[in-house]
């Protein structure tokens, strides 16, 4: 129970630092018909990201500043206690909307050493990418310095890697997924997956 309530938690933090959602719910599914079998014309539709963190707060973990962390990456079991503070702040030229404080079970003085940059974790345990990379956490894409990004090391369950190359058009692309320690995310890797046709393959 307090597992998932410090998880809603977080959720709300990150969510109220956003930008509004333009009047509409998250999560809500409104039926819409802009849509037939019979259209003729192909619409091109431009995604921005689920959130738009433009307005974030300064996240300090046991009093150290985070610049750029998932806190969705942390568990939520080693969290001793989370305040929010909604006061405007600016820090070295950055200005912050509101500031959270983190303080971890492990370690009252200093930054948790299994916090790690995603850069850091991609020298750690990817072998040398030629290419440029995205990162990914679960199905969030990350625009970020990935030298300040911060996750929870401790957290992840595995990386995946994906290379994408298009000669003709000179791309060359590595996607790389952190796949975090939930419940649901054990329970798919744990399974096996056939996939039919003529050759069969098993995930």
């Amino acid at each position: 129970m307090k597992q998932l309530f410090l998880t809603f938690t977080l959720l709300v933090v990150a969510t109220s630092f956003a930008q509004k959602l333009s009047g509409k719910v998250s999560g809500l599914i409104i039926s819409k018909p802009e849509y037939s079998m019979n259209d003729s014309i192909i619409r091109v539709v431009y995604s921005k990201p689920r959130f738009n963190f433009t307005k974030k707060p300064a996240i300090y973990i046991n009093g150290v500043l985070a610049k750029e962390i998932n806190l969705l990456t942390m568990n939520s079991n080693e969290i001793e206690s989370m305040n929010i503070e909604k006061e405007e702040i600016e820090i070295d030229n950055v200005k912050y909307y509101g500031k959270v404080y983190i303080k971890t079970k492990d370690n009252f003085s200093s930054m948790p050493r299994h916090l790690i940059s995603l850069n850091n974790l991609k020298e750690k345990y990817i072998n040398s990418l030629n290419g440029s990379i995205i990162f990914q956490i679960d199905n969030e894409r990350i625009t970020a310095d990935y030298d300040q990004y911060l996750v929870d090391e401790k957290h992840i369950l595995k990386i995946i890697v994906e290379d994408f190359e298009n000669e003709k058009e000179k791309l060359k692309l590595h996607f790389v997924t952190l796949v975090t320690k939930t419940e649901e995310n054990v329970k798919k890797a744990n399974e096996i997956r056939i996939r039919g046709g003529k050759d069969i393959a098993i995930d």
